[in-house]
């Protein structure tokens, strides 16, 4: 598949033409970067773009995971995966499914569909390519396929449950992925998303010191809005969004405020991965950082706690999950179109079901 590179002159979401510079000369691994916002649907776009060959040397083993898949030390290794299993409960619940067939676009490591599978789900995941896909293919046996998602034959409305967990930022070909992710989706499907929200609060406060910024991993920089009208142009309906996230919140605010304080961007972020995964050398930071850093924790985390509740109450969280489903009428009248648009009770597909939609910003 020919990917079409995004430039600041075309929006790939609304097609509008019209940007402004967010952020400029955003310095990352040597190379400097802008952000460009689009005008009409507020997404955000890295500049330059990466290539392929350059987003293949920054996930390669030893910088984004180490051999053995692992990106932190051993104790937040054990939260990740605790948080793993709830994100797997709330999939079955919101879409009534104990078993089914399951894709996560982005599967990392595997422990999520590798739980999943354990309890009887039929499991696919994607990745970027055959080194970043290692780790669960060989941990878990895992069934993981890699390139674009386009491009991997899988037959329509064949899925019950689709994720992307905080990788449709990462995708070149993000927006293309996520159209092709909702013909794929049976009618009734799950599908789940969850970004950085680019119109957070954490965004506005910190600025290019932002935690969740992540250039030049994150290609895109989403937000509520704009992950919600692509998915509207896609059919499918969102019936739930949350501005709460325990796994990436409160630390997003963390590192951020310490950002913000001028100190070595994202030195506690480093200081918990892996020790193959800690920068080397120069790039360490001072001494004197790592002791300031140690100072402010207590206040800044205390701190965190309070915009995080913030955040959650303004319906601006740090990070987003959005949940949305593909109507089951859509299937009925692609085999038999309707001479007169059917009558509801409900307004909605949920509404029909006798769900609650929460999907306010």
């Amino acid at each position: 598949m020919d990917i079409k590179r995004p430039s600041p002159d075309k929006c790939p979401i609304c097609g509008s033409r019209s940007f402004e510079t967010r952020y400029q000369n955003v310095k990352r691994f040597k190379k400097t970067y802008d952000v460009f916002k689009c005008k009409g649907c507020g997404l955000g776009i890295t500049h330059p773009f990466p290539d392929h060959a350059h987003l293949a040397d920054l996930y390669s083993s030893d910088s984004y995971r180490d051999k053995g898949g692992k990106r932190f030390i051993a104790p937040v290794e054990i939260v990740v995966r605790n948080l793993r299993a709830d994100r797997l409960n709330k999939l079955t619940h919101l879409s009534n499914k104990s078993k089914g067939r399951m894709l996560d676009v982005g599967c990392g490591r595997g422990f999520m569909l590798a739980l999943a599978r354990d309890r009887g789900w039929d499991v696919v995941g994607v990745e970027f390519n055959s080194e970043t896909a290692g780790p669960a293919r060989e941990e878990f046996g895992l069934h993981v396929k890699t390139g674009h998602l386009s491009d991997m034959g899988f037959e329509k409305c064949s899925f019950d449950v689709i994720t992307f967990w905080h990788s449709l930022e990462h995708l070149e070909d993000a927006v293309e992925a996520l159209r092709e992710a909702a013909k794929l989706l049976k009618p009734g499907g799950l599908l789940l998303i969850s970004v950085p929200n680019f119109s957070s609060l954490q965004s506005k406060m910190s600025g290019p010191g932002w935690f969740h910024l992540d250039i030049p991993f994150h290609l895109y920089h989403f937000s509520a809005h704009n992950i919600k009208r692509l998915l509207k142009a896609c059919g499918l309906e969102v019936v739930r969004q949350e501005h709460s996230s325990l796994e990436f919140n409160p630390f997003g605010f963390v590192q951020s405020f310490l950002n913000m304080a001028g100190l070595r961007h994202n030195l506690l972020y480093d200081i918990l991965k892996t020790g193959s995964l800690r920068p080397k050398g120069d790039e360490r930071g001072s001494a004197a950082d790592t002791y300031i850093t140690a100072l402010l924790l207590p206040f800044v985390g205390v701190a965190s706690v309070f915009f995080t509740a913030l955040e959650v109450l303004l319906r601006k969280g740090g990070t987003v999950n959005i949940y949305a489903k593909k109507s089951p009428l859509i299937k009925a009248r692609l085999r038999t179109p309707a001479k007169t648009p059917p009558v509801f009770e409900g307004n909605t597909y949920m509404e029909q079901k006798g769900h609650q939609s929460n999907m306010s910003d």
